[in-house]
């Protein structure tokens, strides 16, 4: 996860205005690669990593030039996630998960919401017939491999409204991933 991050952390830094916040967290952010350019990015950021206590215990390479800017929390996002961001993100989180499971993951996110926040799933989306084929592509891997699936647009919607959610937008990037973007409904 790590690599394929660092390969296309520049395609989601160069599509999306991360700019605007002072407080990101990384859900789900692994050992922080994403996390890592955002706040290289964006000198006055502050972030969030969260993830499982195993998975941050091997953080601290990645993150080592911007520590001083950067909180690591472990835990699970099916109990709790960190307060204190305006903006959540979830790379390659949601499209682990199927239905239940991925709004659990967002009730979770939700609960820890400033009531200006924003949300930002970074995730696969399914097009229209005959369009899209690399997500289509990842949409089987998903169901034979975790059990999980990528999604349309208007399954993001649906989605994000059973977890108090409204989508805002989906902004592609050239990665052939796009930033979902929520906020409190």
């Amino acid at each position: 996860m790590s690599d394929s991050t660092r390969r296309i952390n520049r395609a989601i830094l160069d599509a999306y205005d991360f700019g605007r916040f002072a407080t990101v967290a990384d859900v789900g952010g692994g050992h922080g690669v994403l996390l890592a350019a955002l706040l290289a990015e964006h000198p006055p950021m502050r972030g969030i990593l969260f993830d499982q206590p195993h998975v941050i215990a091997k953080a601290g390479g990645v993150l080592s030039a911007v520590a001083d800017r950067c909180d690591v929390v472990g835990g699970s996002f099916f109990g709790a996630v960190p307060q204190g961001a305006d903006a959540y993100v979830l790379k390659s989180v949601t499209h682990d998960w199927e239905d239940d499971e991925a709004v659990a993951i967002l009730r979770t996110c939700r609960r820890a919401f400033p009531p200006d926040g924003t949300l930002l799933v970074v995730e696969w989306e399914i097009g229209p017939p005959n369009h899209g084929h690399a997500a289509k592509f990842g949409d089987l891997n998903m169901l034979v491999a975790p059990g999980g699936r990528e999604r349309t647009a208007d399954e993001y919607a649906a989605l994000f409204a059973s977890a108090g959610f409204r989508l805002v937008r989906v902004v592609p990037t050239s990665s052939g991933l796009s930033v979902i973007e929520g906020v409190a409904a």
